[in-house]
């Protein structure tokens, strides 16, 4: 019989399939169920040993004669510390020694209860990696339990061999071994073999990230010979292409056919913005799913990673074979993917921060950049196709925060002279950053558009928020504030509209003079954006 707590479930699953089954055990009450569990699994050899300074020598033995990762395991408080030498010399006679420490609740540390003491860090830059294991309560813990082990185990023979820690906290009561099975965990791998997968495949689905423009221009060739269905925001910098699904966010919306679902999602490149294509992958958990990473880092975006491929992106690519012409698969995303842009193109929107960044979109001229600024409008932008080609599109995606975005602008147009960059930006935003432009060298290519509808707009939009006055003054920030008199004091050109045809005359002057700062404030009615937001849920 096994444990019934379910991390040590989870930590038995995950070492089998890494196939790390020597076990070296040293005696102690905590770690009692961890014992029980490894002797109850025939698939595991113990190895009891009762000094644990022997056990981790003994285990280092084990593992350099078997040529393969051996655990030892020790219960709580200083039985970890006596692993402290033969931890230091795994670490540098590279040695993959896996320590499994029992370990009181957190809550008791430091709380003059028994064998207790701060487990986690005592081996200091000796280790490879550590991680200490979460008792799961929820469907997010066992996820976050799940993905942390098959990191560590993963570490253990990455690049070099090495130690590395596992910490197993385990509450009162633990003596209860009564589960007669351990579940089939989801096993992640890194560098696992690919191509035989990715030729079998019959619905792969290809997920781009952000990517800086010289890459993006790099790989676009490259995957436009694969045939199948590449999901592309803005932010990725690829230009219109058969294959490049630019709208899942809109095609999410409701529920999507159960047609599209594919067997293999390849993720590369930096953030995706829509969370709605988020919480559809993380449903419909694809039988593999690739992260790509010239680092080789565990980044489990969809919940359901299967393999970390650590090859930048170019080289990937080139290892793949191409699709079949007419794929089905392809083609269904294409049909629903122009499906609903025709929708969307229908609606008639009134003067609004939707109708603004609307006609933005389809206006804005070749080689130029477009900016954004996060939080409405990167996700507004991407609601709409971008028309002209060989735009450069960039947004600070790194922590997705409203800081920042005017400065970073600056800095971008200064070093793209050649190039009018046009900044895509709401009220928070601007004003939370209004410094950028307290700057003796301000470029003259940049254009300004400010969407000001006196607050945060998106959180008016979120499900389930309370619209109320507190909600208004301290979530909504609501606010009565213009730029003019700051734009006006820097010397800039300043445009202000309120309606629609004084928005047609700011945006005129916006996309045909190149020659100096322009900032053009836009005032919207958050009652009408709310309203025509509404419209595109409703279409879809």
């Amino acid at each position: 019989m096994y444990s019934n707590k379910k991390n040590i479930q989870q930590l038995l699953s995950l070492m089998e399939q890494h196939q790390i089954v020597d076990v070296v055990i040293s005696p102690g009450s905590r770690n009692m169920p961890l014992a029980v569990s490894f002797a109850s699994n025939s698939m595991f050899h113990c190895h009891p040993v009762t000094d644990e300074r022997s056990a981790g020598f003994y285990a280092i033995g084990l593992s350099i004669s078997l040529h393969k990762p051996v655990a030892v395991c020790v219960t709580s408080g200083s039985a970890l510390l006596n692993l402290a030498s033969a931890v230091s010399e795994a670490y540098y006679q590279r040695v993959p020694l896996l320590v499994i420490s029992a370990d009181r609740p957190q809550a008791w540390i430091g709380q003059m209860d028994g064998q207790t003491l701060p487990q986690t860090g005592v081996f200091g830059t000796l280790i490879k990696k550590e991680v200490s294991l979460p008792e799961p309560q929820n469907e997010t813990d066992a996820w976050y339990c799940n993905r942390i082990i098959n990191e560590a185990l993963i570490e253990l023979q990455h690049r070099t061999d090495g130690p590395v820690h596992i910490n197993v906290p385990i509450t009162e009561p633990f003596f209860e071994c009564s589960t007669p099975t351990i579940p089939t965990e989801r096993v992640i791998h890194r560098n696992h073999p690919y191509t035989e997968i990715w030729d079998n495949a019959q619905k792969p689905l290809i997920i781009i990230g952000q990517l800086h423009h010289t890459e993006a221009h790099e790989i676009q060739p490259l995957l436009s010979k694969l045939q199948c269905p590449i999901i592309c925001e803005h932010l990725a910098n690829l230009m219109a292409d058969s294959n490049f699904i630019a709208n899942a966010d809109c095609l999410l919306n409701g529920k999507p056919d159960d047609s599209l679902q594919p067997d293999l999602v390849i993720y590369m490149g930096g953030h995706i913005v829509s969370k709605r294509l988020k919480h559809w992958i993380r449903r419909i958990q694809p039988t593999h799913c690739w992260r790509i990473d010239p680092l080789g880092e565990c980044t489990d975006t969809f919940q359901c990673l299967t393999n970390i491929i650590e090859k930048d992106n170019r080289s990937f690519l080139l290892s793949l074979n191409a699709k079949k012409e007419n794929n089905s698969y392809l083609t269904l995303w294409q049909t629903e993917s122009r499906q609903k842009e025709t929708s969307l193109s229908k609606i008639a929107f009134t003067y609004s921060s939707l109708s603004i960044v609307q006609q933005v979109m389809e206006r804005i001229p070749e080689h130029t950049a477009l900016l954004l600024a996060n939080s409405s409008m990167v996700r507004y932008a991407q609601l709409f196709p971008l028309r002209a080609n060989d735009v450069i599109v960039a947004c600070n995606r790194g922590i997705n925060g409203i800081d920042g975005t005017l400065s970073a602008a600056v800095g971008f147009a200064s070093a793209q002279p050649d190039r009018t960059c046009f900044l895509l930006i709401g009220d928070l935003s601007f004003f939370y950053d209004m410094n950028g432009l307290w700057n003796t060298e301000l470029p003259q290519n940049l254009r300004i558009i400010l969407i000001n509808n006196q607050g945060g707009e998106i959180f008016r939009v979120l499900p389930g928020l309370e619209k109320n006055a507190e909600c208004e003054r301290f979530v909504m920030a609501q606010h009565h504030t213009k730029a003019k008199g700051w734009i006006e004091s820097i010397h800039a050109t300043y445009l202000e509209a309120n309606d629609a045809d004084s928005s047609e005359k700011s945006l005129n002057e916006l996309f045909n003079n190149n020659h100096q700062l322009m900032v053009a404030e836009f005032f919207t009615d958050p009652n009408i954006d709310e309203q025509n937001y509404s419209l595109i849920q409703k279409s879809n």
